[in-house]
Parts: C-alpha cells; structure tokens; sequence
C-alpha cells in the first residue's frame, strides 16, 4: 500500500504523540572509605543511589575511573547486593515471611559457598537451602486434592529445582508449600519415606538497588563464594563483580540519573490515499516518518524514544469532528 502522509505540526489536532527523553546517568567515585550500608546511605543523600551497571558502556566507564586513580584491583562498591532474606513460595508467589512459619534447620538458610538459593526439607520437616541445581525427590501440590492427598512426591526423576517446579505445574499444581504447621507436618512424612527432597521455597539472589535482577554478571573466578558469610554485597574489581561482606570498607561509585522528561505532541493527519488510519501497518508508517521527520530537524537523539499516546477508548487515532 502507498502511502502519501502530509504532517501537520500544530497545537491542536487529533493524534497525541508522547516523547520520552532519558538523561545519560553521571557516575561519581567517592574516595571514603566506608561500609556499603553507609556507602549507600552516602549517594542516597547526595546523588541517586549506588551506581548501577545497566549496560556495558557503564561497567566501561567505571572500569576507567578506577582505572584513572590505580584502583583496578581494589574492590568497590557498586549498587548490586544479593536479596538473601525474600524468601517466597512459589506458588502465588507468596513472601515466605508473611505466613508467621519459619522452620529453618538451625545455621540455615547459609548460601553455603554462594549458590544456595533453593528450599528443601530434611526429614525431620525442617527447611534448608541448597544449591538449585542438585538432583532430588520433590514434593508437589495438587489443588483439585483434599487432605494429605494434595501433597504428592516424586522420586523418579530425581531432578534439579527448576525442573522439580516444571514437572509440578505440567502435572498437577506447584510445587508444595509450608504455610501452616499442618503442612509441614504431612511434608515431613513424605520426605521420611523418599529423603530430603525440594519443595516449593526459594528466592531470587543478585539485583541493583531498584530491584532489578542482574542477570548475566561477569564473575571474578570463584566468585560468589560467600566465603566470608555473608557475603550479600558487591563490588566492582578488575573489571568484574564480586561478593563481599557488607561491613567490609570500601571506596564506591554514586550515580545520578535525572528524570526522564515527556513531551506530548500533536499532529493532525490528512491521509491523500485510501489508506485506513485504523490500521496498525498504517499506524506504524506514519509513526516512523514521523521520526525521520524529528530526526530530520534534530531534535530526535539516541535516548529519546517516540511512542503514541492510546487514547481513552483505546484507539490511538480520533476522527476531528466538522464544526458547522
């Protein structure tokens, strides 16, 4: 289809475009010394917060700001910690705090050498923390049962936690959860006959401080290790990330982001062809001459981004109404 699209620029019209303008963050070092609580609390007060790395181009410039000062090898503080206490049932998702049951094996949950981040149940129906990928029995729940009938456990195949969670929710409903002492109890019985075996606890482990997952870190050799427990967390050395102890004393980066700024903008679109404006191949041709227009005249950078503004009633376009 040929479209021949004549844009008109103006303070009132029919079809609202929102502009997003995302501000390039400013990183800062900070030569004190200090804990990361306090190092936290520091940037808090001054800057944003602990200094994220959100994409390469932010680990590249810190690594030349440590670089700059002979500090390559030292560790510091970055705004990335390991969420060892959110402890969650997997099914619903509940928070394993808010059911008032708390059965830990005593010294446990330890992250025991930095990768314990998965539940499981000892035969006595206390809980521990193990690493996710061992191969073991698991218990799954079935909400179409009653009674001791819900809880069923698998021995074949013994399989590391995720899969455990995978075959539950294919099979029957999640894997179990302990909300009430009843509960654990009939688990208890189940892993008195087939062994310890995985059940439905577990967490998430590394984030930044707005609660993203940081996925894909590029490790120090051995590291995490939580060699030191804990070691909940990390800093930034020789280029890559580590875990530390969070009373330990480092120097540390801030960071600044500024806020993201909106514009909205209104255009009035005559369409000269028979193309439908309903249409959302025709919606995103126009968005993107719409951008090459912006582009054109500078004022469409690398962190702008150009999105429609849906409507009230869902469409995007809203015919003008003739005024007779």
């Amino acid at each position: 289809m040929k479209l021949n699209v004549v844009l008109l620029l103006c303070l009132s019209g029919v079809v609202p475009i929102t502009f997003s303008v995302q501000q390039t963050t400013h990183l800062f070092f900070i030569n004190q010394a200090v804990s990361w609580p306090d190092a936290q609390k520091y940037c808090r007060t001054k800057y944003t917060d602990l200094a994220r790395v959100k994409d390469p181009s932010v680990l590249v410039e810190l690594n030349k700001m440590a670089a700059s000062r002979g500090l390559t090898l030292w560790p510091l503080w970055i705004g990335l910690y390991n969420d060892f206490y959110n402890w969650r049932w997997s099914f619903n998702n509940i928070s394993q705090t808010s059911t008032n049951l708390t059965l830990w094996y005593p010294g446990e949950p330890d992250n025991y050498v930095g990768h314990e981040s998965c539940g499981g149940v000892y035969v006595a129906g206390n809980w521990a923390d193990w690493d996710c990928a061992l191969q073991k029995p698991f218990i799954c729940y079935s909400a179409g049962n009653s009674g001791a009938a819900r809880f069923i456990g698998v021995t074949n195949p013994r399989v590391n936690w995720s899969q455990a969670q995978t075959y539950c929710r294919t099979y029957y409903t999640d894997l179990a959860s302990a909300l009430t002492q009843a509960d654990n109890d009939l688990l208890a019985q189940i892993v008195s006959v087939q062994g310890y075996s995985w059940f439905g606890l577990y967490r998430e482990t590394w984030k930044w401080l707005n609660g993203t997952v940081a996925s894909n870190l590029q490790w120090n050799p051995g590291k995490p290790n939580n060699a030191n427990p804990q070691e909940n967390c990390g800093v930034l050395i020789n280029g890559l990330f580590s875990d530390e102890r969070c009373t330990s004393v480092h120097y540390f980066f801030c960071e600044i982001i500024p806020p993201v700024r909106w514009q909205i903008m209104k255009l009035q679109i005559s369409m000269q062809s028979d193309g439908n404006v309903f249409d959302p191949v025709v919606q995103a041709s126009i968005l993107e001459l719409t951008k090459q227009k912006l582009e054109q005249h500078g004022m469409l950078g690398n962190t702008t981004k150009v999105t429609w503004r849906v409507q009230p009633d869902g469409n995007i376009f809203q015919k003008k109404k003739n005024i007779v």
